[in-house]
């Protein structure tokens, strides 16, 4: 019996330093019957030019947006240029084990979308290490992560882009990703999680690659403390950026409540979420926010201790002062 085709759909933008090392992974995977599929989100750095090399020297399929269309929706295109019966999602900086589409197909099962560790992270040192900053939402996914989590995906994506892989069915659900989506890869997972279901896969097949370049990547000052948040709310900065923050997420939450597969549950859960929300949208305390906080702390995978969910909740009470 022949193995399906699978596609690994790459977004790329001015990643030609890297990009050769991960494109050699794809390559060398352990499952031949694959195409990798790439668009280019109008780069100026060279990375058109490797592309075109790799198109003429392994059959890499690939075009270049006009203007930027930005990640999400870079990615969203790439995945719409796929062939494949099962599709993979792929950074252009990365570094793939070369048995990972061979485990990830071989462990899908029934369910529409499979999803791997992200924990191995390759420094800027160029050292391997497990990543611990993420290791709580690991283990939120070894609980949680496996099965319909629609709940827990609607409060917060864990999925990781470059770790999944996902049945053809699901791009005609998925696709296209709403405008208010600000991970694609929170929307699959959301989307099939109502479909056939999620699968969590605990092993490492690849190799997170942190660099300073990567649109991903999160820079020490970014991380703000307690004593800066304290600061924020002195001097008034802290309602704004609440706000901003409410408004963001209610957009978000309210693609989701077009979801045609939504049971019940999800939705009574939802109306919950936008009530947290909402309460940063108008002034005062907003009691019912803060009680909507406490029922949906449980279902955020970065909410593992208890005092981060309280203070998740007394956001929504104190953000209309």
């Amino acid at each position: 019996m022949s193995k399906p085709l699978v596609s690994i759909a790459m977004a790329t933008w001015n990643g030609a330093r890297y990009l050769r090392q991960q494109l050699d992974t794809l390559y060398r995977q352990t499952w031949q019957n694959l195409e990798v599929v790439v668009s280019d989100d109008a780069s100026t750095d060279g990375t058109g030019e490797v592309l075109a090399e790799y198109a003429t020297s392994r059959g890499l399929h690939y075009s270049v947006n006009p203007i930027r269309l930005g990640l999400v929706q870079n990615f969203a295109r790439a995945i719409s240029l796929c062939r494949g019966e099962l599709i993979a999602l792929s950074d252009q900086d990365d570094l793939w084990k070369p048995h990972k589409i061979e485990t990830l197909a071989s462990k899908l099962g029934e369910f529409t979308l499979i999803y791997c560790s992200p924990l191995e992270m390759l420094t800027t040192g160029g050292q391997v290490v497990l990543d611990t900053a993420t290791r709580h939402v690991a283990e939120f996914a070894r609980r949680c992560g496996t099965g319909s989590p629609t709940r827990c995906l609607m409060a917060e994506n864990w999925v990781v882009s470059h770790t999944v892989l996902f049945r053809r069915e699901l791009v005609r659900h998925a696709l296209p990703i709403p405008a208010h989506q600000p991970f694609h890869d929170g929307w699959l997972a959301l989307v099939a999680s109502t479909l056939g279901g999620i699968r969590y896969l605990d092993e490492s097949l690849q190799i997170y690659r942190q660099h300073p370049e990567s649109l991903t990547y999160i820079r020490p000052h970014q991380r703000r403390g307690a004593r800066r948040a304290l600061a924020a709310a002195l001097d008034g900065s802290f309602r704004g950026e609440w706000r901003r923050h409410c408004e963001f997420h209610t957009a978000r939450l309210q693609d989701a409540a077009a979801l045609p597969r939504l049971g019940d549950d999800d939705r009574a859960f939802l109306a919950e979420l936008l009530a947290y929300y909402g309460s940063g949208l108008r002034r005062g305390h907003h009691w019912h926010g803060f009680r909507s906080g406490r029922r949906i702390a449980p279902f955020m995978a970065t909410l593992s201790h208890r005092r981060r969910r309280w203070r998740f909740a007394l956001r929504a009470l104190l953000g209309g002062i």
